[in-house]
């Protein structure tokens, strides 16, 4: 059988990368200089989280508590760096290259976690869509590139039901779409008459 061809395209998306529960990317990071915002709710949900952990370890100190605690805050906060206006302050949005069947996520260093399975849920979320798209996915392999200590990880598709396929592929039939009308040069229609003026 014919292997199938797949159009390729490339965008700067919001990505989560999951392995069970946990989030492996992105790993947010709070700085003196972010600012952060989050609900009463979603701060009082992180911490009843991480005294459940602590629960459940049986020897922890203090500084082992205000760092499950810690954790649990940095999730539940986005970080933007000065100016939360520009849409490269969202820690999720990075650079991909994405198929039907596969895509590839291009990360800073700092971000990369090479301590996960083989087998991850990626959540992507594309414009114009209202719900993110979850699918999991094989990791295929990384690459470490160039001095900006940039990370090329592969992943192939694996399981994605149809009505996902469908929204992925409307997803990139719009971006080719939109790179055709960008790359072709506009008809130019001869002057009724035919006359020039001189």
């Amino acid at each position: 059988m014919e292997k199938r061809q797949h159009f390729r395209v490339s965008d700067f998306l919001p990505v989560e990368v999951y392995d069970g529960e946990k989030r492996i990317f992105p790993r947010n990071r709070l700085r003196p200089t972010s600012i952060v915002q989050g609900k009463h709710e979603d701060i009082l949900n992180a911490v009843l989280r991480s005294l459940r952990k602590a629960k459940t370890t049986k020897k922890l100190s203090t500084d082992g508590l205000k760092a499950i605690l810690s954790l649990e805050l940095a999730d539940v906060y986005m970080c933007t760096e000065e100016n939360p206006n520009l849409t490269t302050t969202d820690p999720r949005r990075c650079h991909v290259s994405i198929s039907e069947g596969g895509i590839r996520i291009d990360m800073l260093e700092h971000d990369y976690d090479a301590e996960h399975t083989a087998l991850l849920t990626l959540v992507l979320h594309l414009p114009g869509d209202s719900q993110p798209l979850c699918v999991n996915a094989y990791v295929k392999g990384g690459n470490r590139i160039g001095p900006d200590g940039i990370v090329l990880l592969r992943f192939e598709f694996a399981g994605m039901s149809e009505h996902n396929r469908q929204r992925l592929f409307r997803y990139i039939l719009k971006l080719q779409s939109q790179k055709v009308r960008t790359t072709t040069t506009p008809n130019i229609e001869p002057h009724a008459g035919g006359r020039q003026a001189h």
